[in-house]
């Protein structure tokens, strides 16, 4: 398969299911968002804001008015001393609600979801007496964005496209950052908001500690933060379970840089190699396929087969250059894609 950069939803998607993997990151299909997935993104929404709005009140200076301009909220301005009040938190919520829920207009919205919302939200921000609430921390960044070359010649990529285009070039590690704080002089602190279940969905495992400090996205982060923030000496990984379990927080620094390149080589390397993406399921029975799969649950256009099972199809009679000339979403560059979120 071709690969041309990994962020930590590729990393381990590839671990879930090679066949969505391909599907998603090769061809360039996107699946629908569940409702859950979206009231997750209602919940960071809201937390993003508060963070950038404290980031403005940290440069204020004796100016009275936060302004800010979110992507999905437009233009926010509000007077300083209501960032910290009770009512900023709710505003903001119904805000996110209403401009998700509209957008994301498949679903049927409902009351309840709303509310789930903004228990989530408070859970968050009132957990030990708001040590993770935005508004209590010393912001460095809100929601930053990295797309970050590695520098080893085993991330070296070239490759002759279906078309006879080449594209050459060096493995990224792009992606983008919750919250980082600082904690002090030399320390640095990044929160990545969670409000999925902790369980690792490729292995159906607990994350416990333990394995959280082997975990890729938190290693990917680690990394990524050394580039984009070279002036502290430390970091801490915090994730938050919302639901689940609460803060888990680990100290990596530059020394857990090689444990993630040596991780990043082996998955870089066995998607080059692999020409026959497999699915969870040969007979598509099991329940991540019925049940969580957009690609089960709907048919390729002009077909009554699953999206899955076509490409499964297409791969073992045409093989993978074939497969990707055909079957690439109209529009799609394979050698540059963006994912959203």
């Amino acid at each position: 398969m071709l690969v041309t950069y990994i962020r930590s939803s590729s990393y381990n998607n590839y671990a879930y299911c090679q066949m969505q993997y391909f599907i998603t990151y090769v061809l360039g299909y996107q699946t629908l968002s569940g409702k859950k997935a979206v009231q997750g993104t209602i919940v960071h929404k809201v937390l993003e804001v508060l963070a950038s709005l404290q980031l403005a009140k940290q440069n204020a200076g004796k100016k009275r008015k936060l302004v800010i301009k979110d992507d999905m909220l437009g233009d926010l301005s509000i007077n300083k001393s209501h960032l910290d009040t009770y009512d900023i938190v709710n505003e903001l919520l119904e805000q996110s609600f209403d401009s998700y829920a509209e957008q994301e207009n498949h679903h049927e919205w409902l009351k309840k979801d709303r509310e789930e919302c903004r228990k989530w939200t408070w859970q968050a921000i009132q957990w030990n007496d708001g040590q993770f609430d935005p508004r209590n921390r010393n912001i460095v960044a809100p929601e930053p964005h990295f797309d970050i070359p590695i520098d080893e010649d085993w991330a070296k990529f070239k490759y002759k496209m279906p078309n006879g285009e080449e594209v050459e070039g060096q493995l990224a590690i792009k992606g983008t950052i919750d919250l980082v704080t600082q904690t002090d002089d030399d320390t640095i602190e990044v929160v990545d908001w969670k409000t999925g279940r902790r369980i690792d969905w490729a292995t159906g495992e607990e994350k416990t500690y333990e394995k959280l400090l082997s975990d890729p996205q938190l290693l990917l982060y680690n990394y990524a933060i050394s580039k984009l923030f070279p002036q502290y000496k430390q970091a801490i990984m915090t994730i938050f379970f919302i639901k689940d379990g609460g803060p888990f927080s680990m100290c990596f620094d530059r020394s857990d840089h090689d444990k993630f390149l040596e991780m990043l080589k082996d998955r870089f390397q066995k998607i080059q190699q692999n020409v026959s993406p497999a699915p969870i399921s040969s007979t598509r029975s099991s329940f991540k396929c019925t049940k969580l799969c957009h690609y089960y649950k709907n048919n390729w256009p002009g077909t009554d087969q699953n999206m899955c099972m076509y490409i499964e199809k297409h791969l073992k009679e045409n093989g993978m250059d074939k497969t990707i000339k055909d079957c690439t979403r109209e529009g799609f560059d394979i050698g540059f894609y963006e994912a959203p979120g």
